[in-house]
């Protein structure tokens, strides 16, 4: 069964680096990443030995043993140095953030990072906008009746983003894709199924009311297609 999570993952990734896959799990994504001719070179890292051990497995069975090192380590403690490319996907944001946060220095040098959280995508914005971070590219990738949204950044300076832009995405919103309306009308849809059960006066239903607003502003944001 095709993953088309991974796939674009695989797709944000610059050609010809070489990639840490950190959480790799079953190393699925460095074998697309090497399959593909996308990197020469790829680390699959995670914390604990299970995951490595099915990770060596599927990178036997595609006989790339040669182009994919499986790796032990927690977050980038280990990650060899001549990593250019990071990518932290399938995890929570907490989760997320602390590996980066603790990695703060190493990022830098980095051409790119690719984040896919689970839930907190805004969250994920506002880090990488409070530490004045450059967001590269961005896709929205609806699979099996969910949506993910995966985040290149870079560590290039960069001004805070907007309100708007930290909750919907400013290069989403930038391209306007139908694919991209349909999922801020059913975030807004979602939204207001959660406010018809909250008390109209609380805090609560003011937050979810200004987020609902900041939804209606990303679908009406002109595509820069032309």
């Amino acid at each position: 069964m095709r993953n088309i999570r991974l796939e674009k993952i695989s797709d944000m990734v610059m050609k010809g680096v070489v990639a840490a896959d950190i959480g790799t799990d079953h190393a699925l994504l460095p074998v697309s990443l090497v399959r593909g001719g996308i990197c020469p070179k790829v680390y699959a890292c995670d914390i604990a030995e299970g995951p490595l051990k099915s990770a060596r497995k599927t990178i036997a069975a595609a006989g790339m043993q040669d182009q994919i090192e499986v790796i032990l380590s927690d977050g980038f403690d280990n990650v060899p140095m001549d990593t250019e490319c990071a990518v932290i996907a399938g995890m929570g944001y907490y989760t997320a953030a602390a590996i980066l946060e603790k990695a703060i220095g190493r990022i830098g040098m980095l051409k790119q990072i690719i984040v896919e959280v689970n839930r907190n995508v805004r969250e994920m914005r506002e880090w990488i906008s409070t530490h004045g971070f450059t967001i590269l590219d961005e896709a929205l990738v609806s699979d099996r009746g969910f949506d993910y949204v995966i985040i290149s950044f870079n560590t290039e300076p960069h001004a805070p983003y907007t309100e708007t832009e930290l909750e919907c995405g400013p290069l989403l919103m930038e391209r306007g894709s139908e694919e991209y309306l349909d999922f801020c009308r059913r975030t807004i849809a979602a939204q207001e199924k959660i406010l018809a059960k909250m008390n109209p006066a609380s805090p609560q239903a003011d937050f979810v009311r200004k987020r609902i607003v900041l939804w209606q502003e990303a679908t009406k944001k002109p595509s820069h297609d032309g």
